[in-house]
């Protein structure tokens, strides 16, 4: 069967640095081909090349045999190439017709055909066999809903090939499983589908073809199902890494966290439970649960209704992060990009924004000793840049996260929280930011995690909370540690300890 895209010889620097050097992928139509490799191996690079985001410096672009080249998102998409990409591009403010319709609406005596929007709507949600009211407002859909008109306005400019770019890293395991059924759907239908995706058991499920890339270069093509997941890490990281979780017991200290009668909103249920120096403590549940939430109103960005929080026995009233900060809780949040990170500034500053809730305003900086400082968290925690002058927006996924948690170190927190800690996070540096939170939890620090991969919560967790309807439903010790036990509970309405 004809390709109906081939890339050869593809190169491209940002200045001095190169990013892909001599790679190559070919695709046909009805086939699933997915991309992995490190955060900065060029996936993202390279799915940009192909949808007119950026242009390769040197390398061909072949459809159907003959030679292309795109200088605008548009050109590809009139050449049969559409992107979802992992930040959606989506008007908030217009419907679902008035956003797969946009640019190109069709008119009638110089006035919208609103009749005839609505039915080019109507078709293309139908192609993703999804009920969705072409008439909503974007701003009121889910991320999931908001990801399907992506899909459906790609497939109404007759897209030929779908490059999808971690698409399930911000979705719940429901939404996420929806999302791989409409790829299969698009595939019976002929349409090509280019996968970007860290999530290993996903890109093993859908695809006909895994391609790697490391360091910019292909590293080998794999054809499930006769694959395993160590042979496809092994040609990531280009070592053999047979547990990325590295869990290891650790005596624990003194209570750090004491939560009494916390009640993190209006409909959350009061709940009461510590941690202790040294300890790990997973909070696991279903997305809505209230996990995040309650992460949030320890950490004062959306104050607690009732109830107090104690640090080493000290009892305190967080009100605001920066309250949290000098307390000694520091937050990485679920979101890096929104909430973790001032994206064109540089990494030094970030790191020292922790650090101003503790100065005065009129403190002196020494910009030299903030280098030196910078420097030293960079060595430490792997973050791969050109220095603390690096701005962060031209950072890898799993370099941002490195750097936030840089940022909350940098105070050295009594507790440390996170929130989907390694969402969108490459295998490599997942494995580091595990070994850190170990080394951290060896030195006494007490941490409390919450993550939607249920099975990071089994890997490093010492203990479980579950939540459901904003309630901690119950506890589950390391040694009673199981999938089935976690969602027994967090699919209960009944309180258990096990």
């Amino acid at each position: 069967m004809t390709y109906l895209l081939e890339a050869q010889g593809i190169y491209k620097s940002y200045g001095a640095v190169p990013v892909l050097q001599d790679v190559s992928l070919a695709i046909r139509p009805g086939e699933v081909v997915s991309l992995i490799g490190e955060n900065g191996a060029g996936k993202s690079t390279l799915a940009k090349i192909l949808a007119g985001v950026t242009r390769q410096n040197a390398g061909t672009l072949t459809m159907r045999g003959a030679e292309v080249s795109f200088s605008h998102p548009r050109e590809a998409l009139d050449s049969g190439i559409g992107m979802v990409h992992q930040e959606l591009n989506l008007a908030e403010n217009l419907t679902v017709t008035e956003n797969l319709l946009l640019g190109r609406e069709p008119r009638r005596g110089g006035l919208l055909d609103r009749a005839t929007m609505r039915q080019e709507a109507k078709r293309a949600l139908a192609q993703l066999n999804i009920a969705l009211n072409p008439d909503t407002l974007v701003a009121k859909l889910s991320t999931a809903q908001r990801q399907m008109v992506e899909i459906a306005r790609a497939l109404s400019f007759n897209a030929q090939l779908l490059i999808f770019d971690e698409p399930t890293s911000s979705l719940s395991e429901e939404d996420g499983r929806l999302l791989l059924k409409v790829i299969m759907t698009l595939k019976a239908q002929g349409v090509a589908i280019l996968y970007v995706s860290h999530r290993l058991p996903e890109v093993q499920r859908i695809s006909d073809r895994i391609v790697a890339l490391r360091d910019g270069r292909n590293s080998g093509t794999a054809v499930p199902p006769n694959i395993s997941r160590n042979t496809l890490i092994q040609m990531i990281v280009g070592r053999e890494i047979t547990d990325i979780y590295g869990y290891e017991a650790r005596p624990l200290g003194e209570e750090a966290l004491k939560l009494t009668s916390l009640q993190a909103t209006p409909w959350h249920t009061p709940c009461s439970f510590s941690v202790r120096a040294g300890e790990i403590v997973g909070i696991a549940g279903l997305v809505g649960s209230g996990r995040s939430e309650l992460l949030n109103g320890i950490f004062g960005a959306a104050p607690a209704v009732t109830g107090s929080v104690s640090i080493k026995g000290s009892t305190t009233c967080i009100s605001s992060p920066a309250e949290a900060w000098l307390s000694g809780i520091a937050l990485v949040p679920e979101s890096r990009k929104e909430q973790g990170l001032i994206l064109d500034a540089s990494i030094r500053e970030n790191i020292i924004l922790s650090d101003q809730t503790k100065k005065s305003l009129l403190a002196l900086r020494d910009e030299d000793e903030e280098r030196k400082h910078t420097a030293s968290l960079i060595t430490s925690l792997h973050i791969k840049c050109r220095g603390p002058e690096h701005i962060c927006r031209d950072l890898s996924g799993g370099n941002q996260q490195k750097v936030v948690m840089a940022k909350c170190l940098h105070t050295k927190p009594a507790v440390l929280l996170l929130d989907e800690p390694t969402r969108g996070v490459d295998v490599g540096a997942r494995r580091e930011i595990y070994s850190l939170l170990f080394t951290l939890a060896r030195a006494g620090m007490a941490v409390l995690f919450v993550s939607s991969e249920l099975e990071e919560v089994l890997g490093i967790a010492d203990r479980v909370l579950v939540m459901s309807d904003g309630e901690i439903k119950g506890e589950i010790s390391r040694e009673s540690l199981s999938e089935h036990a976690i969602m027994s509970l967090a699919s209960s309405h009944s309180q258990v300890a096990a």
